[in-house]
């Protein structure tokens, strides 16, 4: 019996008992209290309906403002300006923007985001993987999805294999930001780790144009102006994280979930039965728990008053598992169709690299699979939990290959 673990303040907790049973907890936190305050104060909403309309809603939650955040917590920490530093640089990160500036910076974006040969990036990181698994028996499926994601990001704008630790650190690290919990300490290391990485763009601005590199990067600088150079520094810190933490937890979650479900029989050579196949993995696993959203002014919502500023949270993984709109929500039904589910968010706000996720996933999984028919958990190594909350996932996840 789990009753101990299944209340709403159990969903903060980073333990690994909670984190097997994660899908068992929200689906009694959902059914019980799917709209509540959780001690933080915070507005907590788990059901699809909710979360939908919340999401669907830009002008009265808008994207969270962690600039305020780090304000406060600067003034706690003697007007630390590597704090303040950040606060800033997280204004030009998409998933903080809003209103027309996030719409013109996203039309930017994603104009020349999506000018790359994903097709050869793809096929190429998917072979240098496979090639350098070549001979081994186990392996750590966190970390194939890390160089994977690597490999994708480090292609589209002309990194080298050399800046593979820096990167995965970087977005290792960055992430905390969302925790509830953070010590001082710990937001200065991200304060820290976020300097780290707007020295080492600018590096690589100036190598890239020192090689007469072909880049993304300078393209688009080219195009936003040296006086907007900030800002494309503070997107690319938005978007390599994104495309590796992002990448890495579904990648692995997914090939996770096929490990349990190997009596599911998928055609991963049919186009259609492999992209609803990826469709179900994408909402069965939910890569990213949580998303924040922040009040915009004093309102209510469905009966509760709510003030501006105030922190919401939306539950994708618990919206995804709502009985109210998918049957059989916690099966894996890899023919499942339709399937409305909102893993990589909703409205004006949707994951701008959703297409690229899904592409990858579509590619990555009959070759890998393929590969490696009989891949299996490691019988003596068990699988670790990543202390995480909002990107709740696998530290270690190891394998036997053959």
């Amino acid at each position: 019996m789990q009753t101990p673990l299944m209340s709403a303040t159990s969903i903060w907790s980073s333990k690994t008992e909670v984190s097997q049973n994660y899908s068992g907890l929200i689906a009694d936190i959902r059914q019980s209290d799917p709209l509540h305050f959780n001690m933080y104060g915070d507005l907590v909403a788990m059901d699809y309906a909710n979360v939908k309309k919340i999401l669907s809603d830009s002008e009265n939650f808008k994207n969270f403002d962690f600039t305020e955040r780090f304000k406060i917590v600067s003034a706690l920490s003697d007007n630390d300006p590597g704090l303040l530093e950040f606060g800033e640089s997280l204004r030009y990160w998409l998933l903080f923007m809003n209103g027309e500036k996030h719409a013109e910076h996203r039309r930017f974006v994603n104009q020349k985001f999506y000018q790359a040969d994903y097709e050869k990036i793809t096929l190429d990181a998917i072979q240098e993987i496979i090639s350098g698994l070549d001979g081994k028996d186990e392996a750590d499926i966190v970390e194939i999805a890390r160089q994977f994601s690597f490999l994708i990001i480090s292609k589209i704008i002309q990194l080298e294999k050399a800046d593979y630790d820096f990167i995965q650190k970087f977005s290792y690290v960055i992430t905390f930001i969302f925790e509830k919990t953070l010590s001082v300490t710990e937001l200065l290391e991200c304060a820290a780790m976020s300097r780290e990485f707007h020295g080492y763009l600018s590096e690589t601005f100036t190598r890239q144009e020192t090689e007469a590199t072909n880049s993304l990067l300078l393209e688009m600088r080219e195009i936003m102006g040296s006086e907007r150079a900030s800002q494309l520094i503070g997107t690319w810190e938005f978007l390599v994280n994104a495309a590796t933490e992002t990448t890495t937890l579904l990648l692995t979650k997914s090939i996770g979930a096929l490990m349990e479900n190997r009596d599911k029989v998928i055609n991963w050579n049919a186009h259609n039965e492999c992209a609803i196949a990826v469709e179900e993995l994408i909402r069965y696993v939910s890569p990213v728990n949580w998303i924040p959203r922040q009040v915009a002014h004093n309102m209510e919502f469905e009966g509760l008053k709510l003030r501006k500023g105030q922190t919401v949270l939306l539950g994708l993984a618990s919206a995804n598992r709502d009985p109210a709109v998918f049957q059989n929500p916690d099966t894996f039904v890899p023919t499942r169709k339709p399937n409305p589910h909102i893993g990589f968010g909703f409205g004006m706000h949707h994951c701008l690299g959703a297409r690229l996720s899904r592409f990858e996933m579509q590619k990555f999984l009959p070759r890998f699979l393929a590969a490696f028919p009989d891949i299996r958990l490691h019988p003596t190594q068990s699988p670790e939990w990543d202390s995480k909350i909002f990107f709740r996932g696998y530290k270690r996840l190891p394998v036997l290959l053959k």
